[in-house]
């Protein structure tokens, strides 16, 4: 199965790129950069990602990481 995960680039102006590169660890993970993925406003607030259309966030870019791998882990 193909986890998508798509990432805001305006999302705290590109901070995350150390979680993209984790999670580009696992197998079978497609990541996509899509500039508006409408959730207005958020980008700037919080990090956060879309795990195949749901939105994850986390207080900070180590607890998204930790929610990703939870929802990579738990489909494998």
């Amino acid at each position: 199965m193909v986890h998508t995960i798509k990432f805001c680039p305006c999302n705290l102006q590109g901070s995350l790129e150390w979680v993209r590169n984790e999670v580009r660890k696992f197998p079978d993970v497609q990541l996509i950069d899509e500039r508006c993925v409408n959730y207005c406003g958020q980008c700037l607030e919080k990090p956060f990602a879309l795990y195949n259309g749901k939105n994850i966030v986390g207080s900070d870019g180590q607890e998204l990481l930790e929610r990703l791998v939870e929802k990579l882990s738990a489909a494998n």
